[in-house]
Formats: structure tokens, sequence, C-alpha cells
């Protein structure tokens, strides 16, 4: 079109852009597939942002330009039309609608209009992006709205805040891969330029990122705040997040100017029951199910029709959507629920509302207790691992109150949770919090919040507490009758005096227990009593005893269909017959054990498993693995704040005495230190190759409800001329190019990829040309002896390490150089070269490769030993990333 002379009218960004590159990339891609592209999202999520940075890398696509109209100014829906007409310079035409006259001046045209800012205008919206479409067939359009258009052949893209470390991230290297993090800092930076990111305000950067749901405005205003206040003043005043980020920017949108601005626009802009349901849904902290916001929001005296006015929240980007399995569940940002709660405030209906909030919870937690004991343990945990937050607050909620009658039930019914799941020190928190007040509560519920407490204090090493705990239980349970609650205190009062070393009161008790279990005719109690007892005489060191009352405890637990107990009752047996001389049968009841413990994301229990196997595979003679395992047993009872039984400790020593007496203490305690460092999916692999058993489906998989894992670190390698810029922790080197960093970028830019060293060289001549002389001359001999050494070599340390795809390599290797010799001079009779052209390569681009690495360690230790452990050289070369060592490569 000759009128459009310019190509754009995209204003300069005045900041730098920061992260969401995959989304860049993608909805440019979706742009190219649809002709209408929404970008929604809550106020604040940056939609504006990507989007401007989407439509600047559009211009060259688009013959005809890419066009901003910024309609968040505009208040009459009439002049939707004339204000893009306005901006494209399309004049009136009097008598016609500006809707027909724009379709038919851009009938031809091939042009990306981008509409920003129109979720209080839909209807018109909607309506003109309908006819031009419906008329313009090179016509592209791009909108932000905090709602859909509704408009057919919409492509939806939910824009969320930036990646932002979960809890337990505080370390500088670990944050600084989050996007929300480096935008903080660019942004602090900007307010005042000595600022760093350091050791010690790492943990307060990552906190303030992670409560303000790495939303970028938010975060912006927060950093803007550094020049004024530390860093660990804005994180400890953001439950005032309304006031404290009250500066405005010099955005000339009103409702973008503040925090506070930006949420009341999207507020204003609901119904009476959607702004109702808004403010009671704020009660919940974290996520929740439908059937909970009808039970807790709704009523009689609720806002309406629940399953109706929960969806049109989250169209309108004020509820999300938590992705996962089975039912939606919902959670507001932790920004708009302290609007919504700053709304309810104590206004007359707040406190029923929490009541009831507190009632639900407790109620659910109690069905889930009466269900924990059979097949159905699995969904209760994933249930309540989903409610978590909402169980905390509803505790909270009961002491607040006082109601210390709810506090010492709830406390009690989430007793088995926490220790299944690993929450110990929390878990033991709330249970003496319910339990000191000094209050009258049923004696049913004290007892079983005792027995809790007991259980998670015995199994943290707190002994004391265990037996006080038991004891009182004990006294309380005689007092009124109630054998299931003595059976179990007897238990863990016998297991405690087990961990004491007090052996023969232990069996007194633990027998004791096996009676009263039996009068109360509850198979559960009664296989756990035979378990408890099977401890004791693997403590005496007496293993058919302990066989013997292992299969009893199993007989009796697998008719209650419960997984945990079954995956304890093949543990101690398991042990009891590897004390015994081992064999298939113990493999096969670990292997159990860990299906079963895996299953139930059973910290402890895994735990167990890993160090039960470290030691047979140190008998076996694989102490390499059996050290790492015992290591990496050893890390997890440490994160989750579990002792190491004493018993069993003296199991762990005999095991790791053997291997430094086989191994030496530096490869022994070199391996054990490197097992520390595993993932739970690593030690499982070496499990199971240990056990020759299928390695278990990945820990974190979609269905796990697991904190995120921090993320790899951030590296750059980019070339800039005659040289290699690399960027690792702040830190920028760079290196004179040579073929060796050309091979490694390579590698880098495929993950996992064998690339044959020959392709590599291909574009070297020097590394794959020339003549050694016959294959038997004295260098081509020496050239064969050294390479398949070291094949042996990295054979066998494969098969120490349990890396099948490394010794696989290896092994191919070797018969390809095994074919080779056979058809050499003096074996098959045949003429040949010395060295052929993939040999060469070989060595030529194996020697590349590991200088460029020493080159990049003397600069970067860190990022050296990365690669040291990663790149893999030989015929096929290939870059397959350390997993204790996690580096994320940007280019």
């Amino acid at each position: 079109m000759a009128a459009f002379r310019r190509t754009d009218n995209l204003p300069a960004p005045l900041t730098t852009f920061v992260g969401r590159r995959q989304e860049l990339g993608e909805i440019g891609a979706s742009l190219e597939q649809a002709r209408l592209v929404t970008l929604t999202g809550a106020g604040g999520a940056g939609k504006s942002r990507l989007a401007l940075e989407v439509a600047a890398r559009r211009t060259e696509h688009h013959q005809d330009g890419v066009w901003l109209v910024e309609l968040a100014g505009l208040a009459d829906p009439v002049l939707v039309a004339h204000t893009v007409a306005g901006v494209l310079d399309v004049p009136e035409q009097g008598g016609r609608a500006q809707s027909a006259v724009l379709t038919e001046r851009l009938r031809d045209c091939d042009m990306l209009i981008f509409l920003d800012s129109c979720e209080h205008l839909l209807d018109p919206v909607a309506q003109l992006v309908q006819d031009l479409l419906a008329g313009c067939r090179g016509l592209r359009v791009l909108i932000t709205s905090r709602e859909r258009l509704g408009v057919t052949g919409e492509t939806l893209w939910p824009v969320a805040g930036l990646s932002a470390p979960p809890d337990g991230v505080g370390e500088a290297g670990a944050a600084q891969g989050f996007d929300a993090v480096r935008l903080f800092l660019d942004r602090a930076t900007a307010a005042d330029p000595g600022f760093r990111l350091t050791a010690s305000n790492a943990a307060a950067i990552a906190d303030i990122c992670r409560r303000l749901d790495g939303l970028p405005l938010a975060i912006e205003l927060a950093a803007a705040r550094v020049n004024s206040l530390g860093v660990e003043q804005i994180s400890r005043r953001l439950d005032n997040r309304f006031g404290l980020l009250a500066v405005e920017s010099r955005d000339a949108l009103p409702h973008h100017r503040t925090l506070r601005g930006v949420v009341e626009w999207s507020y204003r802009m609901l119904s009476t029951p959607e702004r109702e349901l808004f403010d009671r849904l704020a009660v919940f902290a974290g996520s929740f199910g439908e059937e909970s916001a009808e039970t807790v929001a709704g009523g009689p005296d609720g806002p309406g029709d629940i399953a109706d006015l929960l969806p049109r929240l989250v169209d309108k980007s004020l509820v999300t959507v938590v992705p996962g399995h089975g039912a939606p569940r919902y959670r507001l940002l932790e920004t708009l629920r302290a609007y919504g709660l700053e709304r309810l405030g104590d206004g007359e209906g707040a406190e029923p509302l929490r009541a009831r909030h507190a009632a639900h919870f407790l109620d659910l937690a109690e069905q889930a207790w009466e269900r924990y004991r059979g097949p159905d343990q699995p969904e209760c945990l994933d249930r309540l691992e989903a409610e978590h937050s909402n169980l905390r607050a509803a505790l909270d909620r009961l002491l607040t109150t006082r109601d210390f009658e709810g506090a010492v039930r709830l406390a009690g019914a989430l007793a088995p949770f926490w220790d299944l799941r690993g929450h110990y020190a929390e878990g033991h928190v709330w249970l003496d919090r319910a339990l000191s007040a000094d209050a009258v509560t049923s004696p049913e519920g004290r007892v079983r919040a005792l027995n809790g407490l007991a259980t998670l204090a015995v199994i943290q090493g707190d002994l004391p507490r265990a037996t006080s705990a038991c004891a009182d239980a004990v006294e309380l349970s005689r007092r009124v009758g109630d054998l299931r609650g003595l059976a179990y205190a007897l238990q863990y009062l016998g297991f405690a005096a087990v961990c004491a070393d007090d052996l023969d009161r232990a069996v007194e008790l633990l027998e004791e227990s096996l009676v009263v279990a039996r009068e109360s005719a509850d198979l559960w109690l009664v296989g756990w009593s035979y378990q408890f007892l099977t401890t004791a005489q693997l403590a005496r060191h007496d293993y058919e005893p302990a066989r013997t009352l292992a299969e009893a405890a199993y007989t009796a637990l697998r008719q209650t269909g419960e997984p945990e107990s079954l995956a304890w009752a093949c543990l101690t047996h398991a042990m009891a017959t590897w004390a015994m001389g081992g064999g298939k049968d113990t493999d096969a009841r670990v292997a159990e054990a860990l299906r079963r413990f895996w299953g139930l994301k059973a910290r402890w229990g895994l735990a167990e498993v890993f160090c039960l196997t470290g030691q047979i595979a140190v008998g076996h003679g694989n102490r390499e693995r059996g050290a790492a395992l015992l290591g990496a047993a050893e890390a997890l009872r440490e994160a989750a704040g579990v002792a190491l039984l004493p018993f069993l400790a003296a199991f762990v020593s005999a095991a790791a005495a053997e291997g430094r007496a086989a191994l030496g203490a530096r490869s022994f305690d070199a391996a054990w230190e490197c097992g520390r460092a595993w993932s739970m999916d690593t030690a499982a692999r070496a499990v199971a190759e240990e056990l020759r058993m299928p390695a278990p489906r990945s820990y974190n998989d979609e269905q796990a409800v697991e904190a995120a894992e921090p993320p790899a670190e951030a590296a750059t390698l980019r070339k800039e001329g005659e040289y290699w810029a690399i960027t690792h922790g702040g830190h920028v080197f760079h290196l004179k190019d040579t073929l060796g960093v050309g091979y490694l970028s390579r590698l880098l830019h495929e993950p996992d990829r064998e690339l044959l060293a020959l392709d590599l060289a291909g574009a070297d001549p020097e590394a794959v040309l020339g003549d050694a002389g016959p294959v038997l001359d004295a260098q081509a001999k020496a050239q064969y002896r050294h390479r398949l050494g070291e094949l042996a070599d990295d054979l066998e340390e494969a098969e120490r390490w349990s890396d099948a795809g490394r010794g696989e390599r290896a092994r191919c290797e070797i018969d390809a150089l095994t074919e080779q010799l056979a058809a050499a001079v003096g074996l098959g009779g045949r003429d040949r070269r010395a060295a052929s052209a993939t040999e060469r390569a070989r060595l030529n681009v194996t020697k590349a490769l590991k200088s460029a690495i020493r080159r990049i360690t003397r600069e970067d230790p860190v990022l050296g030993r990365h690669l040291e452990r990663s790149v893999r050289t030989g015929t096929y070369c290939c870059y397959a990333p350390d997993p204790a060592t996690r580096i994320a490569w940007r280019f």
C-alpha cells in the first residue's frame, strides 16, 4: 500500500527485555499459523511488553508494516474503529461505518495490527476484529487483554509471571537462573548502579520474586526501592505490598502506575457476584478445587452458582488454573489474594468464612486419616499434598482463635501425612503447639495427636520427646479404654527403646503391643507390632527370628492393602536375609520396597532403600556404586531431617569399612560425595542397575507433587569476531577462536546427540587427511594399543558407575577397532592405511576438544569441571550434561 510509508509505529523500548525467549519464538510461530493471537493474563504480568517485543520482531515479515493501537486510555466503545483508523491514517467517509472503510482499505494489505489493552472494550474490539479478518486475507491481529475476545479462530496465549525461585532456593548462583531474579537485578541496577547479587542478599531477592509471583510490574516497582530500602527490608514489608509498591512508575496510563492501580482496574470490571466470589476465594491459601470453593465460598449466603462464576474469573485472568492431572485446581496469585484479603478484612462475613474454611479442611484431613491405612493411601497423600497450604492456614486459624480441640484433631489427623511425605520438623512444631495449650480436649483426638508427635520425634532422633509423648498416650488410652491408641503408643515406646539400645525393654513393650493389637482386632496394628519386633531382632543381630517376624508382618499387612506398610515389611525382611547371606529373595524384596516407596514419594523409606542397596553393592564388589548410594541415602536423610537409626548405623559402618579397605579411603570417599549430589532419579537408576530391575519413572514426573528443583546455572557462549565470549556466574572471559571451541559449540547446541568425529571435523581437511603408513608399523601399533587401553578403562568405569550408554559406546568402538585390525597386514593379510579418516578425525577432534576445555578450566574452574564431566570424545562425540554440575547454555 503506497499510503503506508512507514513500516511501523512501535515505540523504542526504554528498558531491556528480560526473559521469555521461548515465548517470543512460540508466539511468533503462532502468528505464522493463526491470524488472531490473544495474549491473556493478570494485570502486571507483562503482556504488553511481551507483545511489543513480538511485534518488533515481526516488522520484516509484513510488507505493509506492524502497527500498534493503544486502547487502554479509550473509554468510548464507539470510537474503537476510529482509533484504529487514526493510527493507520485512514480517513473517515461520510455515511459509511468506519469498520467498513477500514476493511476496504486494508483488503490487500500484508500487515500486523497490535491492539493493546482491550479488556474494557471486548465487544466492540471483537466485532471490529471479526470484520477485518473476514475481509482482509493478509491481515494478522495481535491482542493483549485480561480476557479473551471469544472470536472464531482466536488463538489464546496465557501469559504468566516470570519464572521465580521456589522455596528453598536462595543461593546466588541458583537464583540467577530465574527470569524474575534477572529482571529484579536489571531494574535494581538501574536504580542503584552499585547494586549486585551477593550471597548475603540472594535469599531476600528470591523471596521477593517468589512472593510477587514473578509479576514484572510488581518486581520493577520493588526493584525501584533498592536505593532507599535494603532488599531484606523490602522482603519483610511485602505483607503491605500495596503500600510498599505505591511509588508511581512513569507509565502514562493511570492504572499501570501502581500495583494497586493495576489490580483495581481489573476488579472494577467485575460484576457484583464476581467481586463477591473473588473476595471470598482470598481465604484459600495456595490452590483449591471447585468442591472446596462450593463448600467454603458458596452456600445459601453465597454470591451465586460457583460452577458458573469461577470460570468467569478464570476468563478475566483473576483466577489461575493450576496445571495438572485430574479435576482442575485453581489459585489466586499472591498479589491478587492480598487485595482480596484486604477487601474481605474483618467485615461481617469474614469470620464465618474463615471458620467454614477451617472446618472444611479439618473434615477433609479426618476423612483422609480414616482411609490412610488401606489401598487408598496414595490418593489420600496426593490430596493432602495439594491442600497443604490450606491445611496450614486452617491450623493457624484454629490455634489463633483458641479452638484447641479442632487444632489437636487436625494436627493428629495430619501426622501420617507429615511422616510419609517427609515434613517431620514442620509436623513436630504444629503438634507441639496444639498439645501444649492448657485446654481440655477429647481423649481420642489427644491420643491420636500424642502418637503422631511420638512418630515424628522418634524418626528425627528426639527420643526423650518421643518417649514422653508415648507415655502420655499410654496413660490416657488405658484410662479411656482406647485399645487402638494404646497398641500404637506401645509400638512407638518400644521402637524408641530399640533406638536407645534398650532391647530387652523394647521386646517387652512390643510383645505387649502385639497382645493389645490382637485384642483390638486391627490387622494393621498387628502387622506393625510384628514389624517393630523385626527391628528389635535386627538390632540384636538375631536374623532368623527377624526374617520370620518380617514374614508375619507382611502377611498381616498385605490384607490391609496399605502400600507404605508393605514397603517397610519388604525392606526389613531384606535386611534380615541380606545379613544371612543375601540372594535373589533379598533383591526382590528391596525392589518391591523401592517401587512402593517411589510411588508414595516416601523420602525416609527411599533413603533406607538406597542405604541397603549400597551395602549390597559393596558386598557384591561394586564398591564405588555402593559408596555413592550410601552417600545418596545420607543426603536424603539430612534433607528430610531424619536420623540414622543406631542399629542401621552399625551396618553402614561395616559396609564403609569394607569399601575403604578394598578401594582406598580416597576413592571410596570421593564416590560417597558424588552420591550425595545425586538426584532421586540417578540414585534410583543405580538401585535398579544393582538389583537388575527396570528403573522407575522420573520422581518429578507430571503426576508428582513436588517442589521445583533449583534451575541449572546459566552460561552463554557467543562468537564475537575472532573470539568466543563465555559468560558464567557474572564473569565474562574471551577465548581465541580455535577448532576445539568450534567443535564444543556444536556439541553444546545439540545436547545428548552423538556426533561422529569425522562429521565434526568435516570442515577441517587437516583433521581427516594424511597418511600414517602401514597399519601395523610401530606408530600404528602404539596408537591402537593406547586407544584400546583407553576404551577398556572407559568400559570398566562405565560399569562401576552404572553408565549403560557410555559402556555401550565403548564396546561399539572396541568392536570397530577389532574389525580394522582383523583386516590389517599381519592379521587379515590385506594392505590398508594405518589411520583411516575416521581414526585421524577421532584423534584430532579429541585433542582439540580437550585443549579447549583446559583453556576454559583455567578461566572458570566450575565451568571447566562441568565440561570435563559432560563432554565425551571418541569416534562419536557427545555433550551429555552432568546432573551434579547443572549448566543451562544459551547462545
